[in-house]
């Protein structure tokens, strides 16, 4: 690969980059206290290729790549920094190293080629991009085994499987056994099992949506699969207006004899930032409620017609069908919230009510 014999290299700008910007930042992870064994560095894309023009260069042809060369470096310089701060600490009470430490990117450059409205497409496999959206649809948690330790069973050889991301965390053993000695044998044995847990991971699923707002008159509002790893995992719900920063890809199920391959789009989020504007709803209380109390005001000798106005503007490009819009906004506007046994809240139907005419 292109990538790897400059991999020396983009290790070294970038650890000048953290100690320049993020001395701080790590210096606090390390000294927090806490049991989460995964935590975030924010890393503002557009300051790091401003310092480093060669690494802008290389994050657009190999993100995947230079975003673990990131976690590298990062996990490196903390270890380096809780060594030098357990000699200041004589008492035995030194700050603990977190397991990893993740490159987090926000602040993307605004143009066409890295950020989005709307669902990319298949000619966006392999970029990174910024993609918002809201999302509609939140999987449960999950723990996902992605390490598993297999030995061959012709040389005794032991190495690490790493669970394939396109063939949604499967694990596919190689054609011949990875010895280097090559003894060329295709028999493995899993040793990951039983009492000894394989390397797991926070594994989530959420599917977002083009914002109706952002789009065009009449265009239909596409979606697509997120997945969330590590401390991404329960940072937004469904109804959440987002911002993910990840890089596109594609996965399908393993292959079967007489199976037909279907591939699907999915990004792979390295950031989530959620957008919802509860302050500025806030402050728009106030003048939401003067302008319901004028809008009745007007209305106070004939409530009938504000209702129908009301109407109006409920599908204004559906004709007619008062009733069925009646039964619509009494729907969306009623309801009681209901508390389910798990502590879910839901939204109850609407009461019954005469239908005016």
């Amino acid at each position: 690969m292109a990538l790897k014999a400059d991999e020396v290299s983009i290790s070294q700008m970038f650890e000048a980059y953290i100690a320049e910007y993020h001395h701080r930042d790590i210096l606090q992870l390390i000294a927090a206290d806490g049991d989460d064994s995964h935590q975030p560095v924010v890393i503002n894309a557009m300051t790091l290729f401003e310092a480093n023009m060669e690494i802008g260069d290389y994050f657009n042809d190999y993100p995947n790549d230079v975003l673990n060369i990131f976690d590298k470096v990062l996990e490196k310089t903390a270890k380096e920094l809780a060594k030098k701060a357990t000699v200041k600490h004589l008492d035995g009470l030194c700050p603990r190293v977190k397991n990893t430490l993740h490159a987090r990117i926000t602040g993307l450059p605004v143009c066409p080629e890295l950020t989005r409205d709307t669902i990319p497409r298949s000619r966006d496999v392999g970029h990174f991009l910024s993609v918002t959206g809201t999302v509609i649809r939140a999987s449960v948690a999950k723990v996902l085994a992605y390490e598993r330790d297999y030995m061959c069973t012709k040389c005794r050889h032991v190495f690490v499987l790493q669970a394939d991301f396109e063939q949604f965390y499967s694990f596919v053993s190689p054609v011949v056994c990875p010895n280097p000695d090559a003894c060329n044998s295709c028999k493995f044995s899993c040793l990951s099992g039983g009492s000894e847990p394989a390397a797991c991971k926070d594994y989530q699923e959420i599917k977002i949506q083009e914002q109706v707002q952002r789009l065009s008159v009449g265009s239909i509002p596409r979606s697509m699969v997120v997945v969330l790893e590590d401390d991404l995992v329960d940072t937004c719900k469904s109804g959440d207006d987002v911002t993910v920063y990840g890089v596109m890809c594609q996965r399908w199920k393993p292959f079967y004899n007489g199976s037909r391959c279907d591939v699907e789009l999915v990004l792979k989020a390295n950031n989530i930032e959620v957008n919802n504007q509860q302050g500025a709803a806030s402050l728009l209380i106030e003048d939401v409620q003067k302008e319901f109390e004028e809008f009745w005001e007007h209305y106070k000798n004939d409530p009938i017609a504000g209702r129908n106005q009301i109407l109006l503007s409920l599908c204004p490009q559906v004709y007619g069908m008062y009733v069925i819009k009646l039964a619509v906004a009494m729907v969306l506007a009623g309801g009681v919230q209901r508390i389910d046994s798990s502590g879910t809240k839901t939204r109850g139907s609407s009461p019954p009510r005469p239908l005016c005419g």
